[in-house]
């Protein structure tokens, strides 16, 4: 989803795979881990990527001092209210990123209505399955266009999803057609 970049910046990094990954593979020149990093530090030693990934303990973009020009920011693993803080806070660096590519755990109906009411335009979308659950994939970056927001199926699962008309979309709808209908079922029997 995302495209090359001189510095890719990943809040939340964990284990430091993403920063990994994209050093490797030539689509960041440098990357920063953004995390508690001790996972992180033991991954880039083993793999001899010390010189290629740098890191930051920080909240958020709070201690991350940004040189490049031209950055992408991966926010992944949060709950997009959470997601929408840390851009919000983030302020100038969230805005200036070039793509911001986020995968909230929940609450993606959320982070779209921030997005769409900040500025930020959503550039892509994508739903992706593995393992039995569904990750939503929201690439975006600053404009400072605020949007109308659309109707709340395309709000909650992303109008470019929805056009794409993914195969994990359909799967995702059905299920959460099948647990909504399975709560109403049971608020109908207790009255």
């Amino acid at each position: 989803m995302l495209r090359g970049t001189e510095e890719l910046i990943d809040i939340g990094s964990d284990h430091g795979l993403l920063c990994a990954y994209a050093v490797t593979m030539g689509r960041a020149a440098h990357a920063t881990a953004v995390d508690s990093l001790s996972k992180a530090r033991a991954l880039m030693r083993e793999l001899s990527l010390e010189d290629m990934v740098g890191f930051a303990v920080s909240d958020g973009f709070m201690n991350i001092d940004i040189a490049a020009k031209n950055y992408s920011v991966v926010i992944a693993g949060m709950g997009g209210e959470l997601i929408a803080r840390i851009l919000e806070a983030g302020g100038d660096k969230a805005r200036r990123a070039a793509e911001i590519a986020m995968q909230p755990m929940g609450g993606a109906k959320e982070l779209r209505e921030y997005l769409y009411a900040n500025g930020f335009d959503i550039t892509d979308e994508s739903i992706i399955e593995e393992g039995g659950r569904y990750y939503q994939l929201i690439l975006t970056h600053y404009d400072g266009i605020s949007r109308p927001l659309p109707d709340g199926g395309l709000l909650e699962f992303g109008e470019i999803a929805y056009g794409k008309r993914e195969a994990a979309l359909k799967k995702l709808l059905d299920k959460v057609c099948a647990t909504r209908g399975k709560k109403l079922q049971s608020a109908k029997n207790s009255g």
